[in-house]
């Protein structure tokens, strides 16, 4: 990504925190971009967030991105609330687009919901509640497991390596073992530690 496509990313991306911290819709940054925060930098085309939300929220927040500037359907809004369906925010001027993901009820992303966490985003010190560096790093292998792409794996452990004297580890495992991620998780730290090992030589 270009450093101006990364720019119309980013000022889409804290005008629509902005949004949703002023409607009180409880959210979380996951995915790539949350990844790519804690981790490695790289392409990122767009920004997932699960937001807690409800339809009496939708009048307000489609008003909060007018057309023209704007692509937001209410219609496709409420059905992606009832369906409970990931749905789009555009900017038309340069197709930066946000995804909301309406709160899913899987056990790991309702705990994980729970220990989301603020953080500064960027060097100006923005910040925005983000899921932890603990459960991307699961989320990660969870995608990585339902896809196989190398992309999600990838995330992990540039996670991992950046954050390794910070990261509580062992909730980490527990939490993979819960989801029988165990095996997933070895592989993981032992690339990584090669990785490291390889990088101080």
């Amino acid at each position: 990504m270009g450093d101006t496509q990364d720019r119309e990313l980013h000022e889409l991306f804290a005008y629509a925190v902005r949004v949703l911290e002023q409607l009180e819709i409880p959210y979380m940054v996951v995915g790539g971009f949350a990844a790519t925060t804690y981790g490695v930098p790289r392409l990122t085309i767009d920004v997932d967030i699960v937001v807690d939300m409800d339809l009496g929220h939708v009048r307000s927040l489609v008003a909060a991105f007018p057309e023209p500037d704007y692509y937001i359907s209410e219609d496709s809004v409420r059905g992606s609330l009832v369906r409970r369906i990931p749905f789009n925010i555009i900017d038309s001027n340069t197709a930066a687009k946000v995804d909301m993901v309406p709160m899913p009820r899987d056990p790991f992303t309702l705990a994980a919901f729970d220990r989301r966490r603020r953080i500064a985003y960027d060097t100006e010190g923005h910040s925005a509640v983000f899921i932890t560096a603990e459960d991307i790093v699961v989320a990660k292998l969870l995608a990585h497991r339902a896809t196989e792409s190398e992309k999600h794996l990838r995330d992990a452990q540039g996670v991992v390596m950046m954050r390794w004297d910070s990261l509580d580890m062992e909730s980490i495992r527990r939490t993979c073992q819960k989801a029988g991620l165990a095996d997933l998780l070895t592989d993981l730290l032992e690339t990584v530690r090669r990785d490291m090992e390889g990088d101080s030589d």
